[in-house]
């Protein structure tokens, strides 16, 4: 009886230990990789990218904690529902959005404030959508503002001056 409760014992940690390796595995794999640099007047973001290939980067929307995906292929920047109550966003105009998983039902609403690294951006358009899942997608609507290049699974954002 006490060795089976030791074998029991021992594959319980194991299976803990496992568990535990997979989810600090998969929070380095989306954890936004940020540097900031700055040199006169000139600041840039350099973004390493994830293993999934994708670039992501810590921000705050209206004081909110957030990780932004980027998404070149986004008109504007989009959020979940959820994340949009959370904030307090004012529901819009509702649109229809042609999306890779098909049309989407969303409205769109105005962000007081969007600030990453050294950038603060105010009033911002924003699309919402009940099922988006997790993900903060940074849009075009922000994108245009930067100079970016990507060499060696690294992206420079350097903010384009007026």
């Amino acid at each position: 009886m006490r060795s089976t409760w030791s074998i029991a014992l021992v594959w319980g940690l194991v299976l803990l230990l496992i568990y535990f390796g997979f989810t600090q595995f998969i929070a380095h794999q989306y954890h936004p990789q940020m540097q900031i640099s700055q040199s006169g007047q000139q600041r840039e973001i350099t973004l390493t990218r994830a293993k999934d290939g994708h670039y992501r980067l810590a921000a705050q929307m209206n004081g909110e904690p957030v990780v932004l995906l980027l998404d070149t292929g986004a008109t504007a920047m989009t959020i979940n529902q959820a994340l949009a109550e959370r904030i307090g966003l004012v529901k819009g105009e509702q649109f229809i959005a042609n999306t890779a998983n098909g049309p989407v039902q969303g409205y769109q609403s105005v962000l007081d404030s969007l600030i990453f690294g050294p950038f603060e951006f105010k009033n911002v358009p924003i699309g919402v959508v009940p099922n988006l899942g997790d993900e903060v997608l940074l849009g075009m609507n922000i994108i245009k503002h930067f100079d970016i290049r990507t060499q060696n699974n690294q992206m420079h954002m350097k903010l384009i001056e007026k």
